[in-house]
């Protein structure tokens, strides 16, 4: 669906069914360059278990207006406008990679309509090393390339995805190259800029669940690791054979460990 946010045109994904705020909802963040599809399968699952699922495309993604966002911190305010524009309530913030900054400055500046938070495949920080930063501005397609060959583990690299004749290296090369000029390249720098992690991560309250990948070469354990260490009492899950975009490697284990958490601490009538 189609909507407005001060002034701009924001798209989200429903999960198939029209968007009800009085339902709980379930809000579903993608990572740097990416953009509402990486979540298909999940937000599918949720909508059609009487809650309302909100997937959108950062400003400047695929189908949401730019421009895009220079910092985390903006896209958290922004995120918050997008809330208070549809009077979405009894939040459960799902997010992947970029998202998780985005979702944990989310969580600690706007906690009141929070009843749950989940990181997919995330640290406190995500530096950026500089070859990527500048591949994103001057070669975007090696930039790509780089990001989706880090990106996935073993099964995506080898096309053995969950959905027959589907590549998920091709996917998300669709994804990335359709994206508004400079997308990626500005979210890697806002990820790389990004600093407020520990403060932010203190200031969450509420249920937390942290799915962590065996096989990420993006958000390595170490980074993962200090972010389990700052927040309060997260419920941690590791998924061994899983590269960086579990959403759409392993999306059964994803999508079960999420209906368990959610179903738990943000219950549908």
């Amino acid at each position: 669906m189609y909507f407005d946010v001060k002034g701009k045109q924001v798209f989200a994904t429903t999960g198939g069914k029209p968007f009800d705020n009085g339902k709980p909802t379930v809000v579903f963040l993608h990572g740097s360059g990416f953009d509402h599809t990486i979540w298909n399968l999940q937000s599918r699952f949720f909508a059609f278990r009487n809650y309302s699922v909100l997937v959108p495309d950062l400003p400047g993604h695929t189908h949401s207006q730019g421009p895009q966002l220079e910092s985390i911190e903006s896209m958290a305010d922004w995120l918050n406008d997008v809330v208070e524009a549809l009077e979405a309530d009894n939040l459960s913030i799902v997010a992947h990679s970029q998202g998780c900054l985005i979702a944990l400055e989310y969580a600690a500046r706007y906690p009141d309509k929070m009843r749950s938070v989940t990181f997919v495949t995330s640290g406190l920080a995500t530096p950026v090393n500089d070859f990527l930063l500048n591949a994103a501005e001057e070669d975007p397609e090696a930039a790509v390339a780089m990001m989706l060959s880090w990106g996935f583990g073993p099964a995506g690299q080898l096309h053995q995805g969950p959905i027959p004749g589907n590549s998920m290296v091709a996917a998300g090369r669709k994804v990335m190259r359709g994206n508004t000029p400079g997308a990626l390249a500005t979210d890697l720098k806002a990820c790389n800029a990004y600093t407020n992690g520990k403060q932010s991560a203190a200031a969450v309250s509420g249920p937390i669940q942290v799915i962590v990948a065996g096989k990420d070469r993006m958000a390595p354990r170490k980074a993962t690791t200090e972010l389990i260490e700052h927040l309060t009492n997260p419920e941690v899950t590791l998924i061994p054979e899983s590269g960086h975009i579990v959403p759409q490697e392993v999306p059964n284990q994803c999508r079960a460990l999420l209906k368990t958490f959610i179903f738990s601490n943000n219950p549908a009538t």
